[in-house]
């Protein structure tokens, strides 16, 4: 009962900054985990293409930056550290993730970036698309919306951040 309860919780606070930053989406439930790309497929019944990572990088000098891409896609970081700045960029360790954004891998939702004030990319396939699902604040959540919405209501920066799948 008290996963039930944090759960829960977090799904509200996820309603709430998407909410407040008049952010369109449809948080749901799904039965199976969507921790990684092809657990979410499988959950979901959906193309990885649809599907969104939401990353968390660290650089040596302790900077964070967000980083949003396909599911099917993998990160350029090089690409990444050129446009952020920030050098020495690798994927942010689990205890990072949750003292930084208060989730956990696999239920890190899109507008956390922005709550947080953490400078974040989103890559231009992403963006190109009319819908994706990422995580709504559970590896059990999805949150469904048009990415549009990064760029243009929480002010995420596009960018060919990604090394393409296809």
């Amino acid at each position: 009962m008290e996963t039930a309860t944090r759960d829960n919780e977090k799904i509200t606070y996820v309603r709430e900054v998407a909410g407040r930053l008049s952010f369109e989406c449809d948080i749901f439930y799904h039965e199976a985990t969507g921790k990684t790309t092809e657990d979410a497929e499988k959950a979901l019944g959906l193309d990885s293409k649809y599907i969104i990572k939401c990353l968390l990088l660290k650089s040596k000098k302790d900077e964070y930056v967000g980083a949003i891409i396909r599911g099917s896609d993998r990160l350029d970081f090089k690409i990444l550290e050129a446009v952020s700045g920030c050098k020495g960029l690798r994927l942010a360790k689990e205890e990072d993730i949750r003292e930084q954004l208060g989730f956990e891998i696999g239920g890190v939702p899109a507008v956390i970036f922005s709550e947080k004030k953490i400078p974040t990319y989103v890559d231009t396939r992403v963006v190109s698309l009319e819908y994706v699902v990422g995580s709504g604040g559970t590896p059990f959540h999805g949150m469904k919306f048009k990415p549009s919405q990064l760029i243009d209501k929480l002010s995420y920066k596009p960018n060919n951040i990604s090394i393409r799948s296809d």
